[in-house]
């Protein structure tokens, strides 16, 4: 009898669930919208009861659309995007939901990095404090709602509350906690004195235990499986911060390998087995003895997500009811546009940036003869010229960088694919996985599950496609970069 492992792959705007054999293969995936709901500005908010109710119902239809016998489904495993808060009360009843697209911090981050304690704080989270940083949300709940932070029961990430919600078990891993600025590297531990600098010691006991993500931390209840259709006592682990199950899935998982991930965040990622230096933005746990120093920011394809949304939207409408998707339509009239140097340039800083500058979005050099395409057109270069800068200061800080695997929803395009491959300057390659996150955390289930019997999937994690940088396309890019870097500073300089 066939097996088969579930992966659950739940961001900031979207859930899906994905299933695959014991090869690898996926043999289907079904997704659902994550609506977000922004109550003022720069809150961006999730309701807990709505994420488990979606992520139950695509489940439910992965299982119903592949006809698979839910009891050959030996394993389930989550990713989900990191940061943010998923706050359980006492009772472990939902108590309120952020995602890592909130920027309500900024306050106490300029604060905070003013203190005369931020240098120690660094130097032991490994990347500072920045807005939707979860340690940074803490601070922030405890000073203007205090009410709401004395009725924590659980701090948990995205993918711990969806595990909690199969299992009844809170529980969560290495990558999400290390990720999260609550954990100390000089101690190997989220430390008091960490914790102190962001005067949020009391939360120390209101944290989970922490596993190894291939560990099985629980089992799917009766109640979970009467609305999922999956069978009651599957096993599920403990699972992966998004980025680390993306690395898993496109296969770069290895010494000095680099991803990039262009999805809701800009993610750009190298594996090393030395504690990555301070001048890189974030450092996470990957392995034993292994890490991930990742450069990241909120300008990717989430920028694109908000064009579409606030100038688009009737005409995606449209298009779907026909059963059309916007972004192929995109991807073919983009293909047709000659790149000249009077084309508009973007920077895409729609939801901030990581860094100690406030930065906002902006359009430059639009002409009356301009088309709509010429707009979506920059916020594609301009989406991936904020993942050069990214690469850059990886490269800047040691790590070499002459090869990237891609994944995430840009990953899914050829025009997009080959973008980054002649603005990067680099070889590109992308997998034959529509849902790589969710592959990378099913591939560590069901190894988990049958000991790595039947680990036949990193054997089959084969890229299908290669894009090579295109010399002419990429000296137009170098000279447009650096338009875009001058632009960029002279912002700065303003204030």
């Amino acid at each position: 009898m066939k097996s088969y492992a579930i992966g659950i792959d739940c961001g900031n705007t979207a859930i899906k669930a994905a299933l695959f054999d014991e090869h690898g293969c996926e043999i289907g995936a079904v997704a659902n919208n994550y609506p977000t709901h922004i109550p003022q500005p720069d809150h961006t908010e999730a309701n807990l009861e709505q994420c488990w109710s979606l992520c139950a119902e695509v489940i439910a239809k992965l299982i119903e659309q592949t006809g698979v016998d839910s009891s050959q489904i030996i394993a389930l495993g989550t990713s989900g995007h990191g940061n943010g808060l998923y706050l359980l009360d006492t009772e472990l009843k939902p108590l309120l939901g952020i995602k890592s697209l909130d920027n309500r911090a900024a306050s106490e981050v300029t604060l905070l990095q003013a203190s005369k304690g931020f240098t120690d704080l660094k130097k032991r989270n490994r990347q500072g404090v920045w807005p939707s940083q979860t340690a940074a949300l803490l601070t922030w709940l405890k000073k203007h709602q205090p009410q709401t932070f004395q009725k924590i029961g659980q701090v948990l990430f995205c993918k711990d509350y969806v595990n909690f919600c199969l299992t009844g078990q809170c529980a969560t891993e290495w990558g999400d906690i290390t990720a999260s600025g609550l954990f100390d590297f000089e101690t190997d531990s989220v430390s008091l004195e960490l914790l102190n600098h962001y005067q949020v010691a009391d939360i120390s006991t209101k944290l989970p235990p922490i596993y190894e993500s291939n560990q099985v931390i629980g089992l799917v209840t009766e109640d979970a499986a009467r609305i999922t259709k999956l069978k009651a006592g599957t096993p599920v682990i403990a699972g992966l911060f998004d980025v680390v199950a993306c690395a898993y899935g496109s296969q770069a998982s290895s010494l000095g390998n680099t991803s990039v991930v262009a999805g809701t965040w800009n993610i750009n990622q190298v594996v090393t087995d030395e504690l990555p230096p301070e001048e890189v933005f974030m450092a996470c746990k990957f392995a034993e003895n292994r890490y991930l120093a990742i450069e990241s920011s909120t300008c990717s394809a989430s920028n694109l997500e908000w064009l579409v949304e606030r100038f688009f939207s009737e005409r995606r409408e449209r298009e779907a009811s026909i059963g059309n998707n916007i972004f192929e339509q995109f991807n073919r009239q983009l293909a047709d546009v000659e790149l000249m140097p009077t084309l508009p340039m973007f920077h895409p800083y729609l939801y901030g940036s990581t860094g100690q500058d406030s930065q906002s979005a902006n359009l430059f050099g639009l002409k009356g003869w301009h088309q709509d395409i010429h707009v979506v057109y920059a916020f594609y270069e301009g989406i991936v010229f904020a993942h050069l800068e990214h690469i850059q200061r990886l490269r800047s800080a040691g790590y070499d960088v002459d090869r990237i695997a891609i994944s995430g929803g840009a990953s899914r395009s050829e025009y997009w694919c080959q973008l980054f491959a002649d603005i990067l300057g680099v070889t590109v390659t992308s997998t034959n996985c529509n849902e790589v996150g969710a592959k990378g955390v099913a591939r560590l289930a069901m190894s988990t599950v049958t000991e790595g019997q039947n680990d036949q999937l990193s054997t089959q994690l084969q890229a299908d496609k290669c894009y090579v940088p295109n010399t002419k396309r990429s000296e137009f890019f170098t000279t447009r970069y650096s338009k875009y870097c001058l632009l960029r500073d002279a912002l700065r300089s303003l204030g």
